[in-house]
């Protein structure tokens, strides 16, 4: 049967999240990212077809300026197989052309051979190994603190631009990696993501799931206290839990997160590229 793909519409929400149950049981969001990832103005959220069967869905994300992001890849186990994986990959170079896009990424576990091949087929490479921490069960002082500041987009390139050699090419939001290349600055006060504190700065916030995760993808200064921190924020907003992503072999950051009370997952992750050179340097 013929496999083809479409942009998601309002009747197929309780499908999209059927394949979801099925697919990814342990990583469910659609429901609360539905219409964030339906509007498309920043890119469509995509329904794959065997025959007249939805068996599968992918989401593409303009990230800033030419950046894009591949997410949200599901094929429901009875489709698997059948071709769907690939049909979302060619939708999702259609798309990158069609807005054009320069560079693109994904991100999947590091033993997901399967994931991964497929993304290698339409020529993204493997970029940078990462681990994750978290925090939960956050105990942390809910009284507002002082002198957390947004930087405003104005002021981001400035900011951040002398630590770029700090950081380990990515920064990693809600397991979403953006490139530190030009424009990123901007991106992370736009959304509100970036904050100065006489203890130093931080990059810190979510791209969805707010009560679930404050996610802190960067922090420049005492991050011990930055840590603390982050931790009462989180309280503040609400947040279950905090979370970052670091490269698999920094020492520091390991043994920093650890003795702040993170836990280290038992997998890591991988992030792949297509373009990413040639979209730019620092």
């Amino acid at each position: 049967m013929k496999t083809w793909t479409r942009a998601a519409i309002d009747s197929d929400k309780e499908r999209f999240m059927w394949i979801e149950r099925y697919a990814t049981p342990v990583l469910a969001y659609i429901d609360d990212v539905w219409d964030m990832f339906k509007a498309g103005s920043d890119g469509e959220f995509s329904a794959a077809f065997y025959g007249d069967e939805l068996g599968g869905i992918g989401k593409l994300t303009r990230l800033f300026d030419g950046y894009a992001w591949l997410e949200t890849l599901r094929v429901h186990p009875d489709y698997q197989g059948k071709g769907l994986g690939k049909a979302i990959y060619e939708r999702y170079m259609e798309q990158m052309t069609d807005m054009k896009l320069s560079a693109v990424g994904m991100y999947t576990n590091y033993d997901n051979i399967v994931s991964r091949s497929l993304a290698e087929k339409y020529g993204l490479s493997v970029a940078a190994r990462f681990s994750e921490y978290n925090a939960g069960e956050i105990q942390a002082d809910k009284s507002p603190f002082d002198g957390l500041t947004l930087v405003t987009p104005e002021h981001s390139e400035t900011l951040l631009s002398e630590r770029f050699n700090k950081i380990r090419g990515f920064l990693v939001l809600n397991r979403t990696f953006y490139p530190v290349k030009p424009g990123l600055l901007k991106k992370l006060a736009i959304n509100k993501w970036l904050y100065t504190h006489e203890h130093g700065i931080i990059v810190m916030g979510c791209r969805f799931q707010p009560k679930k995760a404050l996610h802190i993808a960067f922090m420049d200064g005492n991050r011990d206290k930055l840590l603390q921190l982050a931790k009462a924020h989180a309280v503040n907003i609400g947040a279950n839990m905090v979370s970052a992503m670091r490269a698999y072999d920094d020492e520091f950051e390991n043994e920093l997160f650890l003795k702040n009370g993170f836990t280290k997952n038992n997998t890591d992750y991988i992030t792949l590229w297509k373009g990413l050179d040639e979209a730019g340097g620092k």
